[in-house]
């Protein structure tokens, strides 16, 4: 177990660092980094149904938390389990596409959230 951990934390700074290298210094050409800004999010919603797929292997109620609540599999991942070379990979990944995925998905559900109240407000009626 304790040479698990030790190549995780190995992953872990790599990947992390790479990432981190890429995203946050001029490393990247442009082009590659607005394409690594606007595919990020997608990557972690990936990341994201591979950990519900997990969960939902390790436990049948896990994977349901997971799957229904927002975040859980994160919480899942890093309190409960024991995966810890899958810790490693999210991780590092999230140092790189965290807070760009953030911003995506906060607004996407900004827009969902105003389409809906036009859609309250309007009685039903065609909003778009």
């Amino acid at each position: 177990m304790l040479k698990s951990v030790k190549a995780s934390w190995l992953v872990f700074i790599l990947l992390g660092g790479g990432m981190y290298m890429l995203r946050y210094h001029d490393v990247l050409p442009p082009n590659t980094l607005r394409m690594l800004i606007r595919y990020g999010p997608y990557a972690l919603l990936v990341l994201h149904v591979t950990l519900v797929l997990m969960a939902f292997q390790d436990a049948m109620f896990q994977g349901i938390l997971c799957l229904l609540v927002p975040l859980y599999s994160f919480y899942w991942l890093f309190m409960v389990t024991d995966l810890f070379m899958m810790r490693a990979v999210t991780a590092g990944i999230l140092v790189g596409v965290g807070m760009d995925s953030v911003a995506f998905y906060q607004d996407l559900l900004n827009d969902t959230y105003r389409v809906v109240s036009k859609w309250i407000r309007s009685g039903g009626g065609d909003v778009w």
